[in-house]
């Protein structure tokens, strides 16, 4: 018992020893600290404004890492020296107050004497880290001054605040105390100056206050005393502080260290209740279980990530302003962009939204004082329809010309159908060619799509008439076709396959069931590729998005010797690959060679299950089965995989990563590499391997490759020729027919020929080719060939393509 007494007496003394040396020591070094930091970095960046300022670009890094080097000791300032929160004990005697008042005048006179250099180059707003550098310095001085040499009383619960009475009833009355002017002339000099910089960013002069004032001369408006210049500080402090912001967002913020795009934009004097905060995308882990809370409506979509404030909810005391990035879409009448957010444990809309955009990102920003989630979205408004047992006709209100029949019986009884006109953009659908020459190749002309949605049973054998409109020129090598969807299907029918009138550019569709409908001019060679079709028609109202799944190895985390690494696999939209490959290889993410997926097509919200086998193990203290990457367009879609080389005989030779589509039993993208890359090579020469473990000679997708390069072969210029020379005129005008080749085209490439038929076959079919060969293409040459009654031309080209090279002379003798 004397022994744990003896310990509790050294616990109290040390416990004592240790707050009177934070007081009489730790607080008057930081407040030396603050104030050497305050004027070295000011001694720095004078030369940067009044010399090197013209070249604002080579040296605004260098004026950054100033800037942020002063507000990082400002910071540590503010949250270390406060006697507000952590007044001084009574049994504690301290120099705190008399180190302050020093300190803070030598930090005032910095100040001025930056904000004098400044005026004195005429300040651009934009210098964003100037305008940084001096508001966090203010701050300093106006958080020392309220909270160091004049704290405010802590707020006391009600038991304290009883002790307190009594303890006053038993004092005496204080003695008067003295005015003071230790700090006064500094922060008079400081309120000049901080009145002038007022005045140079409401593009004034200090030269018109002059004029404002008596003829006698100027007004002496200084302060008297410690008193008033610190009152008059904190009122000035506000304004400037709200000038500056008023000029734009500067760089007081709190970004993403893990790279996303979403910023929290603060005034300083809010830091210390957002320091633990951040924002950034929800972990890919739970962003399925994020997207299910979001409460949103089928016709609104996503637009950005799901961003979370981590350490949070964030609250604070003031508006602090919220700014990320967003896919920008073209604008047009039916669509808007919404912000919802996570508000004490509710999701709401956000009333005010600002949007700001240029040609390389779109953002959207929103002020709040609660968060705790965001993201964005667009909203494709739906029209409703009531549909009776009765015929039921609906007209567009969005586009006229869209109209829709419902047939007697169609329904049992009265329902709502919801009608959704989703318009074709041409502009759009010129970028994607652009950015993806080879996204859209078969769909020449398309109308707007029209989404019909109901919920509960009909009749499917009952007929729904739709109308849309198209700009439409008919074409002998071309085909109208019909595209009906529902629910991720989508079908392709030609003119037998349902009933298609036309009167001028208005196009009426019958079809049985309730289907969305759309109606296409598409090249005739696409007949017989109907899913590239399909496809097409999905990326062009993005109802889809073209990727590509990349796997990297994170070139600065690798450590050979242990055999350690991060795998990062991330799905990229194609638009974007090249530059995102080139700034992760900047950062030394160096992608795996032959790694990269084939063009796939991903759904918002899609989601790919991931699988990792062979000679690795996860470096993960509850490693999952398999991983999520739950798609969503224009968001963050990676997974980074800690890693180790773990050799087992049981298992496949390679570090294999399978790629899943949900309810799939099969694999539709694999990257294999070896255990003796990941151990010796150099990152940029670690390369995939094709790998299958059946031991079978090909997998599926060398198989692919097999066949697209006899295709090449077979309807290589030599090849044809040579197929040329065994087709009579009449062969090579009715093969031309049914590959798409005009009769008017064949007969004008005659008279160019001088009659010539050898010459003739061969321009028909190099016309019927194009300038790319696919294995598709020798499918439909051999199909045609059989119609046209060459079954014999067929069997040859049949069985010379599955040698996988191109006709010769001697295949046809």
């Amino acid at each position: 018992m004397a022994q744990d007494h003896k310990e509790y007496i050294s616990n109290i003394y040390d416990e004592e020893e240790v707050v009177k040396k934070y007081y009489n020591k730790t607080v008057l070094d930081i407040l030396e600290l603050w104030s050497s930091c305050a004027s070295a970095t000011v001694d720095l960046m004078i030369p940067l404004v009044e010399q090197y300022w013209e070249n604002q670009s080579e040296f605004e890094q260098l004026a950054k890492k100033i800037s942020n080097t002063c507000s990082a000791c400002v910071k540590f300032t503010a949250m270390t020296v406060n006697l507000t929160e952590h007044p001084i004990p009574e049994n504690c005697g301290s120099d705190v107050k008399e180190k302050a008042t020093q300190e803070m005048n030598n930090t005032a006179d910095t100040l001025s004497r930056l904000i004098q250099a400044v005026i004195k180059t005429s300040l651009k707003v934009s210098e964003d880290s100037l305008l940084d550098m001096a508001m966090w310095l203010l701050f300093s001085i106006h958080h020392v001054a309220q909270n160091v040499l004049q704290p405010k009383d802590k707020p006391t619960t009600d038991k304290e605040e009883e002790g307190t009475k009594e303890t006053e009833k038993e004092k005496k009355d204080p003695e008067p105390v003295k005015e003071s002017t230790d700090v006064t002339a500094s922060l008079n000099n400081l309120l000049t100056q901080l009145d002038a910089l007022q005045m140079e960013l409401s593009n004034q002069y200090v030269i018109e206050k002059n004029e404002q004032n008596t003829e006698g001369g100027e007004t002496d408006d200084s302060c008297k005393n410690d008193q008033q210049a610190i009152n008059k500080l904190a009122n000035v402090y506000t304004g400037v502080v709200d000038k500056i912001c008023e000029n734009g967002k500067v760089t007081v913020c709190i970004d993403d260290p893990n790279g996303s795009d979403a910023t929290i934009y603060y005034k300083p004097d809010v830091y210390i209740e957002v320091a633990n905060c951040s924002l950034g995308s929800c972990p890919m882990r739970d962003r399925d279980t994020w997207l299910d809370e979001i409460p949103l409506t089928s016709d609104q979509v996503l637009v950005s990530d799901v961003y979370v404030v981590r350490n949070g909810p964030l609250r604070t005391s003031a508006e602090v302003e919220i700014d990320f990035t967003y896919v920008p879409l073209s604008s047009t009448k039916n669509k808007t962009i919404k912000v919802i957010a996570k508000q004490d444990g509710e999701w709401k809309e956000v009333e005010t939204v600002n949007e700001e955009s240029d040609e390389s990102s779109a953002h959207l920003s929103f002020k709040t004082k609660c968060l705790e989630a965001f993201t964005a979205y667009v909203e494709i408004l739906s029209e409703t329809c009531e549909v009776t047992p009765e015929e039921t006709t609906f007209t567009s209100e969005v586009n006229p010309d869209v109209k829709v029949i419902f047939s007697p019986g169609l329904v049992a009884e009265t329902k709502q159908i919801k009608i959704k006109v989703i318009p074709y953009d041409a502009r759009e659908v010129a970028n994607l060619k652009e950015q993806c020459p080879d996204s859209v190749r078969g769909i020449m002309a398309v109308s707007d799509a029209v989404e019909i949605r109901m919920d509960g049973e009909c009749d499917d054998t009952k007929n729904i008439s739709v109308q849309v409109s198209m700009d439409d020129e008919e074409d002998q090598d071309s085909q109208l076709v019909v595209i009906r969807f529902k629910e991720g299907k989508v079908q392709v029918l030609d003119k037998s396959q349902c009933r298609l009138k036309k009167d001028r550019n208005l196009f009426l569709v019958e079809t049985k069931g309730v289907w969305g409908i759309a109606v296409a001019r598409i090249r005739k060679i696409f007949l017989n590729m109907r899913d590239t079709v399909k496809k097409e028609f999905q990326l062009i109202f993005g109802l889809v998005q073209l990727c590509n799944i990349c796997t990297f190895i994170d070139d600065s985390q690798r450590n050979k010797e242990e055999g350690s690494f991060f795998v990062w696999i991330e799905c990229i939209d194609k638009n974007m690959i090249r530059d995102d490959v080139e700034n992760k290889e900047k950062a030394g993410l160096i992608e795996v060679k032959q790694s990269r997926s084939k063009d796939i097509t991903l759904r918002q919200k899609q989601t790919l299950i991931l699988k990792v086998d062979g000679q690795v193990k996860l470096r993960l203290a509850d490693p999952p089965d398999a991983f999520k990457i739950t798609y969503l367009i224009g968001a963050d879609n990676h997974v980074n995989i800690p890693m180790e080389v773990h050799r087992d005989q049981e298992k496949i030779p390679y570090a294999a990563f399978a790629f899943y589509e949900e309810d799939c039993a099969h694999p539709f993208h694999s990257v294999n590499i070896p255990v003796r890359d990941l151990s010796e090579l150099p990152t940029d020469e670690i390369t995939a391997k094709t790998f299958n473990k059946n031991n079978e000679s090909n997998n599926l997708r060398e198989q692919m490759k097999q066949k697209e390069e006899a295709a090449r072969k077979m309807l290589s210029h030599d090849s044809i020729m040579n197929l040329s020379r065994v087709l009579s005129e009449r062969d090579g005008r009715m093969l031309g027919v049914q590959l798409g080749v005009s009769e008017s085209w064949t007969a004008n490439a005659k008279d160019e020929c001088d009659g010539d038929i050898l010459r003739t076959n061969f321009r028909v079919l190099c016309e019927w080719r194009g300038k790319a060969a696919r294995a598709a293409m020798v499918d439909f040459l051999i199909s045609s060939l059989k119609t046209v009654g060459r079954i014999d031309l067929a069997n040859v080209v049949s069985e010379v393509y599955k040698n996988g090279r191109g006709l010769s002379k001697l295949d046809f003798d």
